[in-house]
């Protein structure tokens, strides 16, 4: 497994969640523009997968290594929503940042399943980006695995 490289990648979302929240704050970017920038992330993260199928040996290997800072960040905010606050510090911007690409995929899956459940809270939020991420990283991962003998 090429370490360094993978984890660059992993943590890569961090920096894609600043640089939309930057772009939220001082262009007022709002709307579709912000529905492009997830549908382009969960794109970028699907080619993650991809990549983490030639990185890495085995699909357990590939879901860890590729998604290890979603699984912290997933952690660290379930843990703030558990105390009811999200923190100011790193620990609490960070995993917020992480997922800042996902959320608004993930709002509109909400959305729908609003349908069978009329309770919208931060929580089932979280867990369907959370899902979201780790499912179109998979997805990468198989489809390269299907396509590419040599992978």
């Amino acid at each position: 497994m090429r370490k360094p490289q993978i984890h660059l990648l992993a943590m890569s979302p961090f920096v894609l969640g600043y640089l939309l929240d930057r772009a939220m704050m001082k262009l007022g970017w709002h709307g579709a523009i912000i529905t492009l920038f997830s549908a382009l992330f969960y794109l970028y993260w699907f080619f993650a997968g991809r990549l983490s199928a030639k990185w890495t040996k085995s699909k357990t290997e590939s879901i860890l290594a590729g998604n290890s800072f979603a699984i912290v960040s997933f952690a660290l905010v379930m843990f703030q929503l558990a105390q009811g606050q999200f923190s100011s510090g790193v620990l609490g911007v960070g995993p917020q940042m992480f997922f800042l690409p996902a959320i608004v995929m993930a709002a509109r899956v909400q959305n729908i399943l609003m349908f069978f459940t009329p309770v919208r809270t931060l929580w089932s939020l979280y867990i369907i980006a959370f899902v979201l991420v780790l499912a179109v990283h998979h997805a990468g991962f198989l489809h390269a695995r299907r396509t590419s003998p040599t992978v």
